[in-house]
């Protein structure tokens, strides 16, 4: 169903670039080749072989350990609207995306909405759980590093990344959980930020453009799986660089990437936002734009102690 949607952007005038699938390279060569400049996106194959989330995160492991969470399935990755439930509902209506959800309806303040929202073209996705910082213990399941990137999230002390996360209003780690059908419509992410997509269980199909053909994409507007040309007619300008990433593939994609991801499959993956030396000023710059945010989360953090 959804791999033929896909597979309009062929019968058009779009370019298409397969990503390039590598293993066994260094983190220097990345840096140099792959995240310096505009960059390049590539799936590494071998990055999370050592994982115990690769053997130990199944959908009835999340089920049976955490199922009593609530967490919010988003109908859009504004987050904007979701339907707040429990964990484990989820997962059991993942085989019938587009059944009636139990739950509530949620505005992006967390508050219960009036009236629900319109139908969405796409199932719910489960962007809104806050796994990691819920349960700090799921970060030993993601170790060691992925080799291939000089991650400098990874060496901050842990209340610097949770200013910095204060601050953006985002976490740097994610666990997304979706259907066959869940999407990420096209955007960039926050912050200059470089990120991965660590993929755990089920198939998804991403779809990258580069910073450089942003004219070209409408901010975001049009849908690269089925092109309107009438309506956006310098979209032929673009070059559309995809893959379909397996369990145990990971998709690097360099910072201001703009990105579209469909599930293929019900499946579970892990997303990481990082910074390196090629665009820490860069992510820096973007946390300081926002001094009232960051200095509220110095006040709420461990950096500020009340007298005893």
């Amino acid at each position: 169903m959804y791999l033929s949607n896909v597979e309009v952007i062929e019968k058009t005038t779009l370019k298409r670039i397969p990503i390039e699938r590598r293993s066994k390279v260094s983190a220097a060569d990345i840096a140099q080749n792959c995240l310096r400049g505009v960059g390049k996106p590539v799936v590494i194959v071998d990055a999370t072989e050592n994982w115990p989330a690769r053997s130990k995160w199944t959908f009835e492991f999340f089920k049976g350990r955490y199922g009593s969470d609530f967490a919010v399935a988003s109908v859009g990755l504004d987050g904007r609207v979701g339907k707040a439930t429990k964990l484990s509902t989820y997962i059991d209506f993942l085989d019938t995306p587009f059944a009636e959800l139990p739950g509530f309806w949620v505005g992006k303040n967390g508050r219960p909405l009036v009236a629900p929202p319109s139908p969405g073209s796409s199932p719910l996705y489960l962007l809104g759980w806050s796994a990691f910082r819920r349960h700090p213990e799921l970060y030993d399941d993601i170790k060691p590093d992925p080799y291939f990137v000089l991650d400098l999230v990874s060496a901050l002390d842990g209340t610097v990344r949770e200013v910095f996360e204060w601050a953006t209003k985002r976490e740097y780690w994610s666990v997304y959980i979706g259907p066959q059908g869940s999407l990420s419509a096209l955007h960039q992410d926050h912050g200059n930020t470089h990120a991965y997509l660590a993929q755990i269980q089920g198939q998804k199909r991403a779809i990258l453009f580069s910073p450089e053909d942003s004219d070209f994409l409408y901010d975001g507007q049009v849908d690269p799986e089925k092109p309107d040309f009438k309506r956006y007619p310098l979209f032929d300008r673009a070059t559309a660089y995809d893959c379909v990433l397996e369990p145990g593939d990971t998709l690097l994609m360099p910072a201001n990437w703009w990105h579209h991801v469909r599930g293929l499959e019900k499946s579970i993956t892990v997303s990481h936002n990082f910074f390196d030396g090629s665009n820490l000023s860069g992510h820096l710059t973007h946390i300081l734009r926002n001094i009232p945010a960051l200095v509220e989360g110095v006040a709420k953090s461990a950096f500020h102690q009340e007298p005893r």
